[in-house]
């Protein structure tokens, strides 16, 4: 249509238009869902991908020495400003990939999963390939943790994983984002 054509009487009446868009929908309606009812549907758990985002953890060497060296690279990458690391000096005996001493890492390393829009930056920005995500979502990772008459998830503390709680998180199977990701 030209910018200063006049409108026919059916093309201002949108009913062509209107019975386009009907025949569209019904056309829709018999074909297979692609929705499922995340999470309790047990197929969107087994259907994801190794790529998935869910919650993060903290890798360790086989010295069982935290990866990070307090760089501060991914709380920068980070859009929801969700992760808080204050560094101090490491101890003796650390050291890089490369041998060197290491100079600091994360005395304090916290992530807020309800600020968390699990989106990987921080796995993208990490150099030492310290931080990655496992497979399982926040629920499913309070089910699995969560002792006999304990109710995780109750508040708001039981949100925000501080280092240990991150560490810990290493002995979870699943994979999923992370920078050597398959």
């Amino acid at each position: 249509m030209k910018v200063n054509e006049e409108m026919s009487f059916w093309d201002r009446l949108y009913i062509p238009a209107m019975i386009k868009g009907m025949f569209t929908t019904l056309k829709h309606i018999p074909k297979k869902k692609l929705t499922y009812q995340y999470p309790e549907d047990s197929r969107s758990v087994d259907e994801r991908n190794d790529r998935y985002r869910g919650i993060h953890k903290l890798t360790v060497t086989e010295k069982d020495e935290i990866k990070c060296v307090a760089c501060f690279l991914c709380a920068t990458a980070c859009p929801a400003d969700c992760i808080t690391i204050q560094a101090a000096p490491a101890p003796d005996g650390w050291q890089t990939k490369e041998g060197y001493q290491r100079e600091k890492y994360p005395d304090v390393f916290e992530i807020n999963m309800l600020r968390c829009i699990f989106c990987g930056y921080c796995i993208e920005a990490c150099p030492e390939d310290a931080i990655r995500m496992t497979g399982l979502t926040l629920p499913q990772y309070f089910r699995e943790r969560q002792k006999e008459g304990e109710s995780l998830g109750s508040s708001r503390s039981d949100f925000i994983f501080d280092r240990d709680m991150l560490v810990a998180n290493n002995d979870i199977p699943q994979e999923g984002l992370s920078v050597e990701a398959k």
